[in-house]
């Protein structure tokens, strides 16, 4: 009796962590959907100078990326509050480099490169784990449908990595044509691999679903 009513709790709180699970993504997907259209809005009117029966770009749009650079000012010396620290100073090398760049065709058409990468990478990774784990409420886990949306999410995170190196050096490249003397500014990476990481642990899952899905499927001939 005490192990059957430790099932039903545990198929309880299961069950409910699925549900709460399938609402989260529901809401991000149609939260993602607003997130578009301000996006979009956003790259379609700001560059555009929307007077009655014009289509001309503004002159200038906004661009900012934190950067290292050598300053002149002098380095802060700090106090250490325990013997486990010394030596502690405080170097103004990151700053935030902002400029005007000038709004043309080849810009405007980045920008939408970047943004509809993005979105179309977001809203795979959305979707397919909506759908997997719409099986899974429905106790039928081990899918050929369901090893195809593992493996398709797992490409989409990899792919993330490159996208945001990809930004990174578009970036670079606008500033040394653009700034004087850009060589002495560094900007700062913050990609970490967390993409690809998130990529290859999916697939691993993905490879798991298979060898339960050819079991299942052995089971099932068997019988």
């Amino acid at each position: 009796m005490f192990v059957l009513l430790n099932d039903i709790n545990m198929k309880t709180k299961s069950n409910w962590l699925l549900q709460t699970v399938r609402i989260i993504f529901t809401i991000v997907w149609y939260l993602n959907f607003l997130l578009i259209l301000i996006g979009f809005t956003m790259l379609t009117l700001k560059p555009l100078n929307w007077k009655f029966g014009t289509g001309n770009f503004n002159d200038f749009s906004d661009l900012s990326t934190p950067v290292k650079y050598v300053a002149h000012s002098p380095v802060i010396n700090m106090d250490a509050v325990t013997p486990n620290a010394t030596q502690i100073t405080l170097q103004p090398d990151q700053y935030l480099l902002k400029l005007k760049l000038k709004t043309n065709w080849g810009n405007v058409a980045i920008s939408y490169f970047f943004f509809i990468a993005l979105e179309v990478l977001i809203m795979t990774i959305i979707y397919q784990l909506r759908k997997f784990f719409d099986t899974i409420k429905q106790n039928a886990p081990f899918k050929h449908e369901n090893i195809r949306r593992l493996k398709i999410t797992a490409l989409c995170f990899a792919l993330l990595t490159p996208l945001n190196v990809l930004l990174g050096i578009t970036t670079a490249m606008i500033l040394n044509e653009q700034v004087k003397n850009a060589g002495a500014i560094h900007i700062v990476w913050s990609e970490s691999f967390i993409g690809l990481i998130l990529g290859a642990v999916i697939y691993i899952m993905a490879d798991i679903f298979s060898y339960g899905f050819n079991l299942q499927k052995e089971n099932e001939e068997f019988v």
